[in-house]
């Protein structure tokens, strides 16, 4: 026969160490550390261990997030791409027009270049250049992140008689391989800087892709 004494349950203690940072902190650690340690060893191999190491957290933690190094970069990837897409929504949305708004497209893919982001592109392209399992599945979702705001412009040229592209979404991929070849985030050029004076002839080159009219 159970008895009670009346006393209030002493709450069952947590198994483990406890968390020294809260998921998504120590997501972004986890982040920070592996571009540190993608630049350091772009050449070389690295492991999980270098990044924990990098990151100052544990196994568990690690693998809380993700299921394996490969997973962890095609996340890096894939999030660069994310916030990419809405630098270049934001941007466009300020255009004065489509003319202006291919121009401001192109510009900011050739920026990818320029300051802090040249190292993180440099960085995330070796990504692609060791094949991480699954880098080609996010490699394509990243480019139509960053094609759909272009789309949304040629769509938006051919309503205002600026473009008279008769199929907007091929042509629209069209130009933008040239514009990723152009500025180095495709093909043979992959990280590299772009040639001098690139960006205005691919421009050009865009507007007569799209039937430019005025």
């Amino acid at each position: 026969m159970t008895t009670t004494t009346g006393e209030p349950a002493t709450p069952k203690r947590s198994v483990g160490r406890p968390r020294t940072y809260d998921e998504v902190t120590e997501r972004e650690l986890i982040f920070k550390a592996a571009y540190r340690v993608l630049r350091d060893n772009r050449d070389k191999s690295f492991t999980i261990a270098d990044i924990l190491t990098a990151a100052g957290v544990s196994t568990r933690s690690f693998y809380r997030h993700f299921g394996s190094k490969d997973e962890l970069l095609c996340a890096m990837y894939l999030r660069d791409g994310e916030r990419a897409s809405a630098r270049l929504t934001e941007r466009l949305a300020g255009a004065a027009n489509p003319r202006e708004a291919l121009a401001f497209w192109i510009d900011e893919l050739f920026s990818f270049h320029i300051g802090p982001r040249a190292e993180r592109m440099s960085v995330m392209s070796s990504v692609l250049a060791i094949r991480a399992e699954g880098s080609e599945e996010v490699h394509q979702l990243a480019r139509a992140l960053l094609l759909a705001p272009l789309l949304d412009v040629v769509r938006a040229g051919n309503a205002d008689g600026t473009f008279a592209s008769d199929h907007p979404e091929s042509d629209t991929d069209f130009a933008a391989a040239a514009v990723f070849h152009a500025s180095g985030l495709a093909g043979p050029n992959l990280g590299q800087r772009p040639a001098a004076g690139a960006a205005a002839f691919v421009f050009d080159f865009c507007l007569r892709a799209l039937g430019a009219t005025r």
